[in-house]
């Protein structure tokens, strides 16, 4: 079983989302993960991309836009695949990702105002070197 739909499982018995709403993010990720067409996925489905590159670390997440709109309300588990060291790196450095409103991201897209890269941020640390994180629309 992948991490995410580990992670959706643990969700759903802690409460912390509804056993329909598991259901349709589990059936949204099969969708991504197969390449079998969901109820929302389109032919050139695009996708949001968060890259976090450092010394100790190398994230890439990329979530299928038609996922990220069936998810738009749980934006902290999406921001939960970020390592924790990072996001109290980025948070420090006044990038708080929990504070994204992921519904109205979503929105931006959808109207094509947000296109391309949205955030590129380096932070050079002198004891932890450099940080470089990335999100864009591809």
């Amino acid at each position: 079983m992948s991490d995410e739909k580990s992670r959706l499982l643990q969700m759903v018995r802690d409460g912390k989302i509804s056993v329909e709403e598991g259901v349709e993010l589990l059936d949204a990720l099969g969708s991504a993960e197969n390449g079998a067409p969901g109820p929302e996925k389109k032919p050139g489905d695009r996708f949001l991309r968060v890259r976090v590159d450092s010394a100790e670390a190398k994230v890439n997440v990329n979530i299928p836009l038609s996922l990220l709109k069936v998810a738009s309300h749980l934006g902290n588990m999406i921001t939960s695949f970020v390592p924790g060291e990072a996001r109290r790196e980025m948070a420090e450095n006044g990038l708080d990702l929990s504070r994204i409103d992921f519904g109205e991201l979503v929105s931006l897209i959808d109207q094509g105002l947000a296109d391309g890269k949205m955030v590129d941020a380096e932070i050079e640390d002198p004891e932890k070197g450099r940080v470089r994180v990335e999100v864009y629309v591809e």
